[in-house]
Formats: structure tokens, C-alpha cells, sequence
């Protein structure tokens, strides 16, 4: 069993990730504000396979953020589910990040990266500040295996 500390680290940063599930990723001013539930919602699991594998892993990682959780809280959870958990999303956050100014481009929008970063919403910075707490936590993991 691991640590005490460690399984309430994990649960607390798998947690974030799933709450940023619920809270805008993307936020327009007068326009909308974009959640992930919500975009499923719009999707629906058919769209959702039509779309790139990148967008089907960005909704993966939450599911796995809720496996983490779940074994956090009985204190089972391996340091390798924790690392994958938050390098699923680090690996999104870092394709979107070099792909998107070719995205935004191809829609005609007059947009860079820079430009974007001011439309973030909260869930955004909890899905990349969860994501990095898993990585850093399972990385310096001292606890038995």
C-alpha cells in the first residue's frame, strides 16, 4: 500500500482532472464558454468516433482520471496508472499547442497561439495543473510498490 500522503495527492490531482471536465475550457467573450461535457453532449459517442484520435484521447483521460481516483481512495492505485493518467493529457495539451496555429489557420481565423491562450478558461488550467501533478507525484514516488 502506498503512503497516506500519496494516495491523497493522487486522489486530490485525478480529482481536479475530472472536475475540469464539468467547467470552460474555452472561453469567448459574449460568445460561449466550452466545456468538455458539453462538447459531448454535441458530439454524442458516434461524432466522437468520427473525430481525430487525439480528440478521442483528450476524452479518455477522463475516465482514466476517475479509474485513479476511484483506486486513490482504496489506496491502490499503481504509480504507473497515475503517470499515464497525467501524461495522456500533457501529450494533448502539448499536440493542440503545436497544431493549432495550422488549425486555426485552416479555418481562416486570424488567430495564433499567443492569441488563444487569452480565451482559457479555468477548466483548462485545473486539466493541465492535474495532469502535471500526477506526472510529478508518480515520477517521485517513494512509497511500496
Amino acid at each position: 500500500m502506498r503512503p497516506i500522503g500519496q494516495t491523497v495527492l493522487a486522489a486530490l490531482f485525478a480529482a481536479t482532472l475530472i472536475g475540469s471536465f464539468f467547467l470552460p475550457v474555452i472561453s469567448l467573450p459574449l460568445l460561449a464558454k466550452i466545456t468538455p461535457v458539453g462538447m459531448l453532449q454535441d458530439l454524442g459517442f458516434d461524432g466522437l468516433r468520427e473525430m481525430a484520435f487525439v480528440v478521442q484521447l483528450f476524452f479518455a483521460s477522463f475516465p482514466l482520471a476517475a479509474l485513479v481516483l476511484v483506486l486513490a481512495l482504496l489506496r491502490l492505485c499503481p504509480g504507473l496508472l497515475a503517470l499515464a493518467s497525467g501524461a495522456v493529457p500533457i501529450g494533448v495539451v502539448i499536440y493542440a499547442a503545436f497544431n493549432l496555429n495550422d488549425e486555426l489557420r485552416a479555418l481562416g481565423l486570424p488567430l495564433t497561439v499567443s492569441d488563444f491562450s487569452d480565451f482559457l478558461g479555468a477548466g483548462a488550467y485545473l486539466y493541465i495543473g492535474g495532469a502535471v501533478g500526477l506526472v510529478v507525484l508518480a515520477v517521485t514516488d517513494r512509497g511500496q510498490a
